[in-house]
């Protein structure tokens, strides 16, 4: 429980940092220190994609969608299998564990006895994970409408359950995004500049590949992305082809690789 209370407190405070207005330097890096300590992984990832039918005005450029992010993960659980045999503790701090076999040993003094016990193997493991992401990629599908952008994710929190011995995971992602520099060119050079925000939603299914203290990954994942509402400026009479909307839902495939940073 404590360690829950611990994960939960930590994307609190990234979300703080992120999103609070600006506050001293030195209270923001002591708010990211305090964080560090509590995170057990790092990862890095990148992907690419496409839009799911249906997206009105909106297509995808000549090489599809394209992101990359980073995610701070921590560990908030984890389920491991019943011991098979007689399971005993050590301390009555310890998990329980199996016990394997005893030795007995003929020494100078007489006999020394030695326990050997095996701690059940580790079947879930549950992570939460606060990070950052961009999508570009995308353009207007109306001939002769330049329309250029991104989408950032700031911040993006994932729930991930990992099944330890297929390295196999499902996740559930959400969080707060908005576009970076939407902007639609006109024919006659000038440039409007637009703006909105909106909430993220999506699943993600991935296989892992240890490598000692670090893990590659592959993953595929499916986000809705629905901006009700765009605002363009300077504000006055729009062309009847510049969107007031914008739905971005797709797929995506992506690989990674993470770091472990923390005491497991």
């Amino acid at each position: 429980m404590y360690r829950i209370v611990r994960a939960v407190a930590a994307s609190a405070a990234i979300t703080t940092v992120m999103l609070a207005a600006p506050a001293p330097a030195a209270a923001q890096l002591g708010a990211v220190e305090a964080l560090l300590r509590n995170a057990t992984d790092l990862s890095f990832y990148f992907n690419t994609g496409g839009l799911a039918p249906g997206q009105d005005g909106i297509r995808t450029g000549d090489w599809g969608l394209n992101g990359f992010g980073l995610e701070l993960l921590f560990e908030i659980g984890r389920v491991r299998a019943q011991p098979s045999g007689t399971a005993a503790a050590v301390a009555s701090t310890d998990e329980p564990r199996e016990w394997k076999e005893m030795r007995i040993v003929r020494t100078g003094s007489g006999l020394d006895t030695t326990y050997v016990y095996e701690e059940p193997r580790v079947l879930w493991t549950f992570e939460l994970a606060v990070g950052y992401g961009q999508t570009a990629g995308f353009e207007a599908s109306t001939p002769g409408l330049d329309l250029r952008g991104a989408i950032r994710d700031l911040p993006a929190v994932s729930l991930y359950a990992n099944y330890e011995p297929m390295g196999v995971y499902l996740g559930l992602r959400s969080g707060f995004m908005r576009t970076q520099a939407l902007q639609v060119y006109a024919d006659d050079g000038s440039v409007i500049p637009g703006s909105a925000e909106s909430f993220l939603a999506g699943t993600v299914a991935g296989k892992t590949f240890g490598l000692g203290r670090l893990t590659l990954f592959l993953e595929g994942a499916y986000a809705l992305r629905h901006f009700p509402s765009v605002q363009w400026s300077p504000g006055g009479p729009l062309a009847p082809e510049i969107p007031r909307s914008l739905t971005l839902s797709g797929w995506s495939l992506g690989t990674g690789i993470q770091f472990g940073i923390g005491k497991q």
